[in-house]
Order: structure tokens, then C-alpha cells, then sequence
């Protein structure tokens, strides 16, 4: 079998595939199809269009031109050719005649005549039929009927162009004649903004226009209009789209005054503008579209049967003698009240009746166009008319109305479900139908349950819920109906409803009161407000309806997206969020980890709590194993034991308040001493041992006792020291870019600010003796308390000791072992009200039988916790403060600053430096260090050699910008801080002096 007989099967097999296809299935609202009429039935309400045959020119007006056959002699081969290419249909073949056709899609029977549109798009051939576009219709047609030509061999097609800002479509009639010579010029009303003057526009529809003819052959062939200029924007012809049942804006005497300038002393049109308004009030059909029919069925009201019978529409014609088998009418009147009511209301305009394709003029796709007039651009002819008339009359009309349209592309062939309500449990009043490119008249744009209010197009009974069988006067008032938003898209806003509302944006006028997340929480939207923007220019809180991620948050996201959605249309803002790393407690350590103690002595703990995330570094301490009720150890981990204690061994155990499953342990020696007396006044003083006196105490009285002073910033430092040390100190000032950090902790950043300095020795010397720093105030501040902090490293760790001292004479003064950077602020910092709780925890935990032993694993459950009623009445009383700077503790109060042979031995090299220092959260001022992780901006080194018994240069935070405090040694302003210095995910909580002692006292 040859290959060319093979595409033949194939080409005649897809063309009956195509054939068999009479409609497609309804959706929720389409109707049950679509209502198919004879051959025999079609016959053009005119027949005097097939006597004589005429065009129209730019103006409106009207002239007859060649009737003669239009076949191209030179097509030859052409109709033959099976394959698409660049070619064109041809349907003058038979000169003034009509010829029939099969709607693809519908299997609707329609007819046109080929002296009025000769040309057509190709779309192929298959089994005898010749597949086209025609005036909006898809359809197939006898291959003996037409002839395919090659693109070339057309001496014109069919197309448009921009002249004087309008849109003009040149029709071509005779395709063997060149452009201009045959054929019509209809005004299609302004030229909408996406075209252009000086370009030729090709376009079969009227809807969708190209620049190259191959072009729009490839989308009509797949069935697609995306390559065409205006993609998302169909141009519709007002005129001639829209719905007869509207009203002129004209009152009778005006359209007579319009209609007459247009119309000669003898045109049977003259002074009807009355009567065309009058019949439309009482039938429901547009008085200037039934003017743009009348004039183009009688030629301005001069053809030979409107003259000699008053028939302005060629009304009841017979194709083989118009003239005189036309209808006579009794007056001009007469024949428009006969066909507004008989041929418009009952008939074109009636669902019900199988002429309804739509209530409009159309094309012979839809509309009364389809079955009235085998002429396929009748309908264009008459909207170009009415184009002129509303001109002359100030445009008054144009724009008008809203309507919208169903199948823009001429595919899907849907028939919709028109109801007397806005639900789907309503009556059904009449069906669409399956034709595309089908407009409707919309009173009110925002739809209302996703229905649009729209004029029936069929005469109702009084309920609404039907067609008023046999009835033609029409009530503009009461006749409306309900269709589905989903299948219609509106095509032009008009004036007679309000422009539809549209969605333009949406904005967070008022952010949510939590910004600030740690993972794993979810977006709240409190205290937030959403305002949305519309198209008419308003502004509405839409707070309520707006949605937003319900989803736990991820860790580093730093915004969520708010949106809206409005009649399909979504828009979305944006609010900024902050999520940090979810707080995880790692684990817990307690410093050290065994120690020796005497009855009667003291000693604080330190800690170190490890984690992710912003974690707590709070703890809970408690004692076991004490036989006395007086030995106890506080909040900040200072253990004291009775002086009557008899265990000889006791455990300390520090637990997570975050996570009580992290905890640590210690072991106490308790040592036994008999020689060792009560002493009669305890205090934090160590008791002389004979035995083993301690020829270490430094005594500042005696010689060998240097004092250094900074003289620019007063701040001096006394000791056992080498002769001609000198004291270097440099003031870091607000404008330092480490004043930041080391203002920012979490002790002082509320407090006032005095002073912020960088100290160190000139020389390396070993010391076992802590020295006295002192710094000074003014006087204002005597007897006040200040606190003093100071940033030292160890280990890769930034720690921190944190001093508490009373203002002397203008002097603030502590013991230390080491120097780098201090800060010296007020102890001003706000008071929580009585009723609220402290940061701080309680002073004391009393024991607990309950807790674990001490070979149990660090992970022993929360349950080992005492429970929170126990009675806590070994606390002391709050108003009395531990004293200050020794072990064990005195009755010494905490304004004054004990002599030097009070303070303990100094530990091993690498302990922290003696002093005020408190736990964190602080409770008391027992000498305790916190430390953390170096935090990512905060590089300090290791400032001082002198933590191990030498002195070295210093070197401070890579801090901010900040302010200070007021009356100060160095004079620097007054500020109250709030940033925090630690950054890092450790903080370590470190008591006393660092190393073990292997006996507390030798």
C-alpha cells in the first residue's frame, strides 16, 4: 500500500472520529445539550440578501457589489493537498448562494453565503470534509463545496487594521479581486491599547488577533489562541455582544434626531426613533441595536420592500421572490412592534425556541447571527451601524452595560444552568446552550455564592422559576436570573453596576506582638492586623480571614507569609520573624568535684551548665548525708557545714532546673579536728594552727608592701609586689568598639555604668597574696554598693568574677589575684515587686532523701528533686548578707573590707582570683565565677598573666558602641544597658577559687 493511500485511511478515520462528536458532557451547571435543527430549517430571514448582494463601507453605508462566482482559476492541485499548510477556504464558489455546514464540537447544522465572506482559515481536510474558522465557528463542510487555495494565490483575505483609532475589518467577498476593490469596511468601535496603527491583523473570530497568518493557523489547529497578541485579553465588539434586553440611553425624540441625520427625506426610518424606543419597553429589545438591524436589512430604509411595505427587516421574504411574498405591514410601527415582539421576544430572544443561539447580534458561532442571516458578518454590520448612530448621538450608549461571555476560545461547548436563585438547589429557568463566544448581561459584578445576577434573556412567569410560554412584553425589573461565576468571564465593566471589586495587594499594618521564636514553636498571630488593598481605591481589615503557616517553625527562618485569597485571586505579605536554636540542656558539672572540709568551715561550688539554644542556666543545690539540720548550702552553691556536724562525709548535688534529668554530684571529707576550738565569734577568718602556721599571709603593714597608682584615672593597687611596678590602665570608653560586650552582662547591663577599664602591671612576677584594687567613686555614691566584674580567659573560656563593694571616702575597693578588663557600675539595678517572684532562688535547699546516691548516673530522673513544699526554714533571712571576701564566713558586715591576714591562703596557679564573687543567678556575694564560651564577637584573650602569679598586656572584647554613667574616676556619662554578653551556647558557673584543695587548711 503506497504511503499517500495510508494517510488517506488515516485522514478519513480522524475526520469520522471528529464527526461522531456532537457536544460535550455538562458540568455541575451545564444543561443537557444542545438543540440541533435541519438543513431544510435554515433559510435567512432576508431573502433579499440572495437577490442582490451588498457590502458596507467605513460610514455605515450600504451599496450592492459583484455577485459572480469567486473561484480562483489557478488552485488546481490545491484542493487536493491533504497536508496544513498555509492555506485558505474559499466559499465563493457558487456566487449569491449559501452553503451548509456542520459545527465541530456541537454537530449543530448552519449555513452561510460566500458572496458576503468568501475566505475562511484552513484547518484540514479528512474524508470528504473540509475542516474551518468562519466568523467565530469551527465547522466542517463538503469538500465539493469549497475550494482550498494556497495562501499565496488569494489576491486578499480577510483581515484588520487600526485607522483613526478604530479597529476596521476588511472582508473580503471575492478573493480573486485584490483588497479594496469587493468586500466590506466595518468599524468594530474603538481599537483596543495592544494594537497598533500601520499593522495587519488576521483573525477569523473577531476575538483573538495575529500578525502572521501561519501563526494563527497553528493555534486555531490546536485548538489555542496562546500565540496570538492579546492571549488573556479577547477583544469583544460592544455592539455586537451585547445582550438585546438592555435599553438605549436615548430617549425616541433623540434617536429620531440621530437616525434622521443618517437617513434621506424618503427613507422609511425617518422620525421611527420613537417608535423603536417605545417597542422596546414594552418587548424588551434595544432600540439602537433594532435601528443598526433596520438599516442594514433596508438599506437606511430605502430598499424596494421597505418602501412599498413597510417592512424595515425583510420579514417573512420567500428565497425565490422576496419581494413579493415579503410581509406587508399596516405602517413602519406595526412591522417593529411585530418584530420586537414576534421575531426578537418569542423567537431569537426565547431559550426555548430552537432559533435561540444567544441574545445578542453575534457572529456564526452564537448569537442571533446564526440562524437569521446566512450573511456570517450580518451581526457586525448591524453593531457597525449602531457604532455610527451612538456616535452622532455623543457615544452615550457605548460601554454601557456589563456583560460577560462563556467559551472565549471556542472549546469546551459547555451549556450552563441559568436559575431564578443564587444556589444550586433552585429552580433551572432555561439552558445556555453549547455555543460559544455566548454573552450575558450582568447586573451586579460581585457574585453573590459564586452566581452572578444577570437580565434574562427569556420572557419569565411571575415566580421566576420558568419561560412565560407565548408571551413577548418583557419586565426589565423583574426579569433576572442567576448563572454560575465559574463558566462566564466578564468581557467589559459598564456604568449600569458597580465596577468589580478586585484584589490589588495585601499589607501587615500592624505586626503580631511575638516575633521573637525558638524552634518548634508555631507563628501567633496576636496583635496583628492585615489590611487589604482594593481596585476601586478602598482599604478593608481582612485580620480574621487571612491565613498563615500552621507548621512548627525551623530553626533560622525569618519570615512567614500572610496571604489572602478574594474571588480566585491570592496576594501574600511578608512578616519578619526570628527563630533561635530550641534551649537544650547537655549536661551538668559541678566544680570540684571532692574537697576537705572542717566543721564550722565553708566553701562555694561552681558550675558548669551545657547546652543549645538559649538555655537556662539556672540550678538547684542540696546537701545529703548531714546529721545536723545547721549544715546547708545555698542558691549559689555555698556549702556550710554545722560545727557540730558528725558524718563524716556528705554529697552535694547540683540539678537543672531546665531539665532535671541533667545533674552533678561532690564529695565532702568531712574533717575532724579536736584540736581545732569553736571559735567564740565565727566568721570567715581561718583560725591560726600552731602546728602549721601559714608564713604566707602577706600583711600590708609590713615593709615589702607596695602601693601603684594610674594618676590619670585615680585607680590604684596595693600588696606585696617588686619594687617600681607601675600600674597601666587604659579607660574604655562608650566609643570603643568592646564597650558593648562588657557592659552587656546580665548583672550590670541595668545598672548605672561608672566606669569601664582595661588594668594591668608592667611587670611578670609570681604572687601568692591577693592584691587590692581600688577604684575611685565620687563621693556622692558613699555608702553605696557597687559591683565590679571582671573578664578574664581559661581554658578557651571567657570567665567572669563578679564583686560586690561599699563606697568608702570615694573608694571602691577588692581583693583580686589577676588583672584585664573591669567594670565598675552601681548595685541600682530595678527591684521586683514584693509580690512577684525573684530571678534569684531561694537561699537554701534543705536535704532531701530522696535524691539518688552518689554512684547513681547523672541522668537519674526529675523525681530525685525535693518536692517544692518542703519547708525551707534553715534559709536565713533575706536582710542579712553573707560577708564578702572570706572562708568560712564572719559576722563581718559587707561594707567593710576585711584586713589582709583574713584572707585565705591563695590557691594553685590556675584558680580564678579571690573575691565577692557571685553565682548566677546571684543571691549573695560568695566567691563564685561564671564562664562561658567564647561568644562568636568576643575575642578575650588571655588578658593577664598574673592569673598565674604574673602580670602581662591585656586585651579586651570586640564589643559595640555604649553609653555611660555619670560621676565616675574617669568621668564618663550615665547609661543603663541591656544587651547581654554571652553569645555562646555554654556558660559555665565556677565558685571559689578554681583547683581542689587537698586540705582546705594546713
Amino acid at each position: 500500500m503506497s504511503q499517500k493511500r495510508k494517510l488517506l485511511i488515516l485522514s478519513l478515520f480522524l475526520c469520522l472520529s471528529i464527526s461522531s462528536v456532537f457536544g460535550t458532557k455538562s458540568k455541575a451547571e451545564d444543561g443537557s445539550g444542545e438543540q440541533t435543527s435541519s438543513t431544510s430549517e435554515m433559510k435567512d430571514e432576508n431573502a433579499q440578501r440572495l437577490e442582490s448582494v451588498t457590502g458596507m463601507d467605513e460610514d455605515g453605508n450600504i451599496y450592492e457589489v459583484d455577485d459572480s462566482e469567486g473561484t480562483l482559476e489557478s488552485s488546481g492541485i490545491a484542493r487536493y493537498l491533504r497536508s496544513v499548510s498555509l492555506k485558505v477556504v474559499n466559499f465563493r464558489t457558487k456566487g449569491n448562494a449559501t452553503t451548509n455546514y456542520t459545527e465541530v464540537g456541537t454537530g449543530v447544522s448552519g449555513y452561510t453565503n460566500g458572496a458576503y465572506g468568501a475566505d475562511a482559515a484552513y484547518l484540514g481536510t479528512s474524508g470528504g470534509k473540509v475542516k474551518f474558522m468562519l466568523a467565530g465557528v469551527v465547522g466542517q463542510v463538503d469538500e465539493s463545496e469549497v475550494q482550498v487555495v494556497n495562501f499565496s494565490e488569494a489576491k486578499s483575505v480577510s483581515h484588520y487594521k487600526v485607522s483613526n483609532g478604530r479597529l476596521v475589518h476588511y472582508i473580503t467577498q471575492n478573493m480573486s479581486m485584490t483588497s479594496g476593490s469587493t468586500g466590506s469596511t466595518l468599524d468594530n468601535g474603538p481599537a483596543p491599547s495592544y494594537l497598533s496603527s500601520g499593522t495587519t491583523y488576521y483573525s477569523y473570530d473577531g476575538h483573538y488577533f495575529y500578525t502572521n497568518y501561519g501563526t494563527m493557523l497553528s493555534d486555531y489547529q490546536n485548538d489555542s489562541r496562546s500565540q496570538s497578541v492579546n492571549a488573556d485579553s479577547p477583544f469583544y465588539n460592544y455592539f455586537q455582544y451585547l445582550p438585546m434586553r438592555s435599553k438605549t440611553g436615548y430617549s425616541g425624540a433623540e434617536l429620531n434626531t440621530i437616525v434622521n441625520n443618517r437617513t434621506s427625506a424618503g427613507s422609511k426610518m425617518r422620525d421611527a426613533g420613537n417608535q423603536f424606543v417605545s417597542n422596546q419597553d414594552i418587548y424588551g429589545v434595544n432600540a439602537l441595536l433594532m435601528a443598526g438591524i433596520a438599516a442594514n436589512e433596508s438599506a437606511w430604509g430605502n430598499s424596494n420592500i421597505c418602501q412599498t411595505k413597510n417592512n424595515l427587516f425583510g420579514l417573512n421574504a420567500v428565497d425565490s421572490s422576496p419581494e413579493a411574498s415579503a410581509d406587508v405591514y399596516a405602517s413602519v410601527n406595526e412591522c417593529i412592534r411585530q418584530f420586537s415582539n414576534g421575531w426578537m421576544s418569542r423567537q431569537y430572544l426565547n431559550p426555548s425556541n430552537w432559533k435561540y443561539k444567544g441574545a445578542f447580534l453575534g457572529n456564526k458561532a452564537s448569537g442571533i447571527n446564526v440562524s437569521y442571516a446566512s450573511d456570517p458578518y450580518w451581526g457586525e454590520k448591524a453593531a457597525a451601524i449602531a457604532w455610527k448612530l451612538d456616535g452622532d448621538g455623543g457615544s452615550r450608549d457605548n460601554g454601557a452595560y456589563t456583560f460577560a461571555v462563556k467559551d472565549t476560545i471556542s472549546t469546551s461547548h459547555v451549556s450552563v444552568n441559568v436559575r431564578n436563585e443564587s444556589n444550586t438547589s433552585c429552580s433551572v429557568v432555561y439552558k445556555t446552550g453549547g455555543h460559544s463566544s455566548y454573552s450575558v448581561l450582568v447586573l451586579d459584578s460581585n457574585p453573590v455564592n459564586n452566581f452572578y445576577r444577570i437580565q434574562s434573556d427569556a420572557v419569565l412567569n411571575s415566580g421566576r422559576t420558568g419561560i412565560a410560554s407565548g408571551v413577548g412584553e418583557y419586565n426589565f425589573d423583574n426579569m433576572y436570573a442567576y448563572i454560575s461565576a465559574d463558566y462566564v468571564t466578564i468581557v467589559n465593566q459598564g456604568n449600569n453596576v458597580p465596577a468589580k471589586k478586585e484584589l490589588q495587594s495585601i499589607s501587615i499594618s500592624t505586626p503580631p506582638s511575638k516575633t521573637a521564636y525558638t524552634e518548634g514553636e508555631t507563628f501567633d498571630a496576636a496583635g496583628m492586623k492585615v489590611l487589604a488593598q482594593w481596585s476601586d481605591g478602598s482599604e478593608t481589615d481582612i485580620t480574621q480571614s487571612a491565613a498563615y503557616p500552621s507548621e512548627p517553625l525551623a530553626l533560622g527562618t525569618t519570615s512567614i507569609t500572610v496571604s489572602y485569597t478574594f474571588d480566585g485571586v491570592t496576594k501574600t505579605a511578608g512578616q519578619a520573624v526570628q527563630v533561635i536554636e530550641k534551649a537544650v540542656i547537655s549536661g551538668v558539672e559541678v566544680n570540684p568535684q571532692s574537697v576537705e572540709m572542717k566543721p564550722g568551715e565553708s566553701f562555694t561550688f561552681g558550675v558548669l551548665v551545657t547546652g543549645t539554644g538559649d538555655f537556662s542556666k539556672n540550678v538547684t543545690w542540696r546537701v545529703e548525708g548531714a546529721v545536723s539540720a545547721d549544715t546547708k548550702i545555698d542558691g549559689n552553691g555555698k556549702l556550710e557545714i554545722a560545727s557540730e556536724e558528725s558524718a563524716e562525709s556528705l554529697t552535694v548535688k547540683v540539678l537543672s532546673d531546665a531539665d532535671e534529668t541533667k545533674w552533678a554530684q561532690a564529695s565532702v571529707t568531712v574533717i575532724k579536728d579536736s584540736t581545732t576550738p569553736e571559735p567564740e565569734n565565727p566568721d570567715d577568718s581561718v583560725a591560726p594552727d600552731p602546728e602549721n602556721p601559714d608564713t604566707e599571709k602577706p600583711d600590708i603593714e609590713n615593709p615589702g608592701t607596695i602601693e601603684a597608682k594610674d594618676e590619670t584615672t585615680g585607680i590604684k593597687v596595693s600588696g606585696t609586689m617588686p619594687e617600681g611596678v607601675k600600674l597601666e590602665v587604659q579607660t574604655i570608653t562608650q566609643d570603643d568598639e568592646h564597650y558593648e560586650a562588657l557592659v552587656s552582662d546580665e548583672r550590670v547591663k541595668s545598672n548605672t555604668i561608672l566606669g569601664v577599664f582595661d588594668i594591668k602591671l608592667d611587670k611578670d612576677f609570681d604572687f601568692s597574696q591577693p592584691l587590692s584594687l581600688s577604684f575611685p567613686v565620687d563621693t556622692a555614691y558613699n555608702g553605696q554598693e557597687v559591683i565590679i566584674l571582671h573578664y578574664y580567659e581559661d581554658d578557651g573560656k571567657t570567665f567572669t568574677q563578679s564583686f560586690t563593694a561599699s563606697v568608702e571616702e570615694g573608694m571602691a575597693t577588692i581583693e583580686v589575684n589577676g588583672f584585664s578588663p573591669y567594670v565598675l557600675a552601681l548595685n541600682d539595678a530595678p527591684v521586683p515587686p514584693a509580690d512577684e517572684p525573684a530571678d534569684e532562688p531561694a537561699d537554701t535547699i534543705p536535704p532531701a532523701d530522696t535524691t539518688p546516691p552518689a554512684d547513681e548516673p547523672a541522668d537519674e530522673p526529675a523525681d530525685t528533686v525535693p518536692p517544692a513544699d518542703e519547708p525551707a526554714d534553715t534559709t536565713p533571712p533575706s536582710d542579712i548578707t553573707p560577708p564578702a571576701n572570706t572562708i568560712p564566713p564572719t559576722d563581718e558586715p559587707t561594707d567593710t573590707i576585711p584586713p589582709a591576714d583574713t584572707t585565705p591562703p591563695a590557691f594553685e596557679s590556675n584558680t580564678p582570683p579571690t573575691g565577692e564573687n557571685t553565682v548566677t543567678p546571684p543571691t549573695g556575694d560568695g566567691t563564685t565565677a561564671e564562664s562561658t564560651d567564647v561568644p562568636p564577637e568576643t575575642v578575650i584573650k588571655e588578658q593577664n598573666k598574673q592569673y598565674k602569679g604574673t602580670s602581662g598586656d591585656s586585651q579586651t572584647t570586640t564589643v559595640k558602641e555604649q553609653s555611660k554613667a555619670p560621676k565616675t574616676g574617669d568621668t564618663s556619662s550615665a547609661v543603663i544597658w541591656v544587651l547581654v554578653l554571652e553569645a555562646s551556647a555554654i556558660t559555665v558557673l565556677t565558685a571559689g577559687y578554681g583547683k581542689v584543695r587537698k586540705k582546705l587548711h594546713k
